[in-house]
């Protein structure tokens, strides 16, 4: 090992043995350098893109820093796959599992058979030399594992010197397998799936691709329209595009790019209708075609659900009995969703604030479990998961869960299923295709959910055009239950759904119902914190439109956070806090983890901090704790003091303090997804007339521009 200065180390080393390594996670293992000498590594996962195996070459350059229990530790600040050379192939094939039936006996022999020349008799794929020490069959299986090897020490060695995340080479193993380096060679411009368009222009332009290249005039507008994606747009308009193709290119190229990427196939559509990625007009179609089939009953007995000669009179004595059990009677429009909930294949039950939705949830699951159908009821957030067992008595799971359970074969859905999806205003085009993916010919799906909700974070929209669609069966609740209207919120949640804005109280000392605060954007930190001391002890929640700025959701986190570190401070400091973040701080989970069962927007508590196998926070995610690691912290992890509307949708809190001011984000669905977050008490912080405004608008999601659509639009 040598040191380029003090304490930091560049070293290459063969790695002895894993101590702790997860997917996603810190990886620590022990490892010798070239002249024997051990040393004891820890490896972030954005630093090393996958776990290591026993055996593996890498050059890893970091720093050394005394343990009192470990002594020196190398904490690596950069890793990099090699194949070995010399002696080393001999751990190399030994311990790594991908050599099947190599053990140490024979990867000795083999080097001592052809010392060495042994990586150029693998590489060369010479089974009959290597067959003097091998198997046949051992021999051919070396061969290929070792290719296998090169070409990611090739991507990787290729994407480090582009200065391309170490993670971006497991992206590109995972999509495209061995072929990972030679897509890369015939066009650079294929990683725009998984990198910006500014770092693969520029790594493609070092190798030589001229500015009127084809690849590159085609990689304009895939990178155009992958940036429509991530706002939630699936289909963009030919002038629209032609001139974020034109920013991108710098020149006027656009007209022959998009004429370029049409032809090619690398994209679909026309100057009339507009243009798509291929995968997502491929998922809006599968997901049309899908519900389309299931509503015309074109598998076997898709129209039959109850084994019964009159399921009329079966529904009615169930709905009777329920009537009995729970003390009052269903409404007309409550018995008429049941019994299409009941016995659709696909089906909406829509509704706002109030208006029972669970209660006819309920009563459907009650109908469909008498006849021995399997009822799977699921929402995106754990909250809502949670509100959904205690109002049907009922299992439910998170979606990300059940997706998991599903892919591993955990859980089988049989055709005799009812999957029940709830605040399904929340499901992307990837999550709703997914879904449907898993469900067998014959089961049946329910969506629950509310339209003037805010569209789902990730991009298209299905529950929205759905309501929107005249061939889809579906019923929409309106009647306020009493018990519900006590608050004021089903209510005053009606009038913002019918674009008015009603008078409000400005003291947020009520203990329920709806109240403004006007204040400046200066002073509403400070109000949020006397709110704060009026709840405290309580479930409540700071909800805002913006990130940035001084009443953004940033702000509001680090000054509350700030507060929760003086109120830890008799904790050890090694034991209160790491990173950013503070035990007992509220936080919030930013990505998709379907093997964990978390979603974007999963809210947790930080209930510990670890140091040992490796640091890392214990958070308790709506019941269940995991340990993130610290090297996963800054890019799943955020805190949630303060929380976007968008995170906060399918979870209920007590009491809700939202945050008003005026932000281009700032719009109807926004205000009314924030309201209907609370059960018992809304205060609405800052300014009045850009709330006013809001309320009266047209709401973005109808400005999402998708292509998605099963029948025609609701007249």
């Amino acid at each position: 090992m040598t040191g380029t200065r003090a304490h930091r180390v560049v070293a290459e080393l063969t790695i002895r043995r894993i101590l702790f390594a997860t997917e996603n996670g810190v990886s620590i293992f022990a490892a010798a350098d070239q002249n024997g000498k051990s040393v004891r590594v820890l490896a972030a996962s954005k630093v090393m893109g996958r776990p290591p195996g026993e055996g593996e070459t890498w050059e890893v350059e970091g720093e050394l820093r005394r343990h009192a229990e470990y002594g020196d530790q190398l904490h690596a600040g950069r890793c990099t796959y090699k194949l070995p050379r010399g002696r080393l192939m001999i751990p190399f094939l030994a311990f790594n599992s991908a050599f099947k039936g190599i053990g140490e006996v024979k990867a000795a022999l083999l080097f001592e058979t052809f010392g060495d020349e042994l990586a150029s008799v693998i590489e060369a794929g010479n089974v009959q030399r290597l067959s003097t020490v091998l198997t046949t069959e051992v021999a051919v299986s070396l061969v290929e594992a070792w290719r296998a090897r090169r070409m990611e020490a090739e991507l990787i060695e290729y994407l480090d010197a582009q200065g391309f995340s170490p993670r971006l080479a497991v992206q590109l193993r995972r999509a495209w397998g061995d072929r990972a380096r030679a897509m890369l060679d015939h066009n650079p411009y294929f990683m725009l799936a998984f990198a910006s368009w500014r770092s693969v222009d520029a790594a493609a332009r070092l190798t030589g691709i001229g500015a009127d290249d084809v690849r590159r005039l085609i990689g304009a507008v895939e990178a155009a329209l992958y940036d429509a994606l991530q706002h939630g747009h699936t289909l963009t308009g030919h002038d629209q595009l032609e001139r974020e193709v034109r920013k991108l290119l710098g020149n006027e190229s656009s007209a022959r790019a998009l004429e370029l990427a049409v032809t090619d196939g690398a994209v679909l559509g026309s100057i009339s209708f507009g243009y798509q990625t291929i995968g997502a007009a491929a998922l809006e179609q599968r997901i049309s075609d899908r519900i389309s089939t299931m509503l015309t009953g074109q598998h076997a007995i898709q129209g039959q659900l109850f084994d019964v000669d009159n399921p009329d009179l079966m529904i009615d004595r169930c709905l009777k009995d329920l009537e009995t059990s729970q003390g009052f009677a269903f409404n007309a429009e409550q018995r008429a969703a049941v019994r299409l909930s009941a016995s659709a294949p696909f089906s909406l039950l829509m509704g706002g604030a109030g208006v029972g939705k669970t209660t006819v949830l309920r009563a459907v699951i009650t109908v469909v479990q008498a006849q021995g159908v399997a009822v799977h009821q699921m929402a995106l957030a754990g909250r809502a998961v949670k509100r959904l067992q205690q109002a049907t008595g009922a299992p439910a799971t998170t979606i990300a869960r059940f997706l998991a359970a599903a892919k591993t074969g955990k859980m089988e859905l049989s055709p005799d299923s009812l999957l029940v999806v709830d605040e399904a205003s929340m499901l992307d085009l990837p999550t709703m295709y997914r879904l449907l993916r898993f469900l067998p010919d014959r089961a049946r799906m329910l969506l629950v959910g509310d339209a003037a909700q805010l569209p789902p974070i990730g991009f298209g929209l299905v529950f929205h055009r759905l309501a929107d669609s005249r061939s889809i069966p579906r019923v929409e609740l309106t009647q306020v239950h009493r018990q519900a209207a006590s608050t004021g919120i089903p209510g005053f949640a009606g009038n913002v759904r019918r674009h008015l804005a009603p008078d409000m109280g400005d003291s947020f000392k009520a203990k329920s119902g709806i109240s403004f605060i006007d204040r400046t954007v200066s002073r509403v930190i400070p109000t949020l914190f006397a709110v704060a001391a009026e709840w405290k002890g309580e479930d409540w929640c700071v909800l805002s439109a913006v990130k940035d700025g001084p009443s953004g959701t940033r702000a509001i986190n680090e000054q509350f956070h700030k507060a929760n570190g003086c109120a830890q401070s008799s904790l050890e400091p090694t034991l209160r806090s790491l990173g950013n973040f503070t035990v007992g701080d509220p936080v919030v989970y930013l990505v998709n983890d379907y093997d964990k069962g978390l979603m974007n927007g999963t809210l947790g508590l930080v209930k510990e901090v670890i140091h040992e196998p490796e640091a890392g926070l214990v958070v308790d995610f709506e019941g269940v704790e995991h340990v993130v690691p610290c090297g996963d912290l800054e890019e799943r992890l955020d805190l949630a003091y303060a929380i976007s509307v968008h995170k906060a949708q399918g979870s209920q809190f007590k009491r809700v303090a939202v945050v008003v001011t005026k932000s281009r984000v700032l719009d109807h669905a926004l205000i009314y997804t924030a309201l209907t977050r609370a059960i018992e008490q809304v205060v609405f912080i800052g300014d009045r007339s850009a709330f006013e405004n809001a309320v009266r608008s047209p709401p973005f999601a109808r400005k999402r521009r998708v292509a998605f659509n099963v029948g025609g639009a609701v007249a």
